[in-house]
C-alpha cells in the first residue's frame, strides 16, 4: 500500500515537473556573477531546485557529523560512568564500629 502511494507521488511530482516545462518553454536571460545565458525558465528553476536541494544535503550532512561526534563522547562518558558505578559497587564496605 506504501509503495504505491509513493509511486502514485513520483507520477504527480514527474506529471507536474514535465507540465511545468511544458507550459514554460519561453526563455530569459540569466544575469549571475560571472555573466548572463539565456534559458528557458523550466531548466532556470530546475538547476535552481538542485542547487537548493545539494546545499541543503551538504549543510544537514555536516550537522550529522557533528551529531555523530557528540554521541561517541557520550558514549564514552556513559561507559565511564558505568565502569566507575561498578568498581564502587565491588568496593568493600568499611565497618566503623
Amino acid at each position: 500500500m506504501l509503495r504505491i502511494v509513493i509511486v502514485l507521488l513520483l507520477v504527480f511530482v514527474f506529471a507536474l515537473g514535465a507540465s511545468l516545462g511544458y507550459f514554460n518553454a519561453e526563455h530569459v536571460t540569466f544575469h549571475y556573477v560571472f555573466g548572463t545565458v539565456d534559458v528557458s525558465i523550466a531548466v532556470l528553476v530546475i538547476v535552481s531546485f538542485i542547487a537548493a536541494a545539494l546545499l541543503t544535503l551538504l549543510l544537514c550532512g555536516l550537522r550529522m557529523l557533528g551529531l555523530h561526534r557528540d554521541i561517541r563522547r557520550l558514549r564514552k562518558q556513559l561507559r565511564d560512568a558505568e565502569t566507575e558505578l561498578k568498581n564502587l559497587r565491588n568496593l568493600p564496605l568499611a565497618m566503623d564500629r
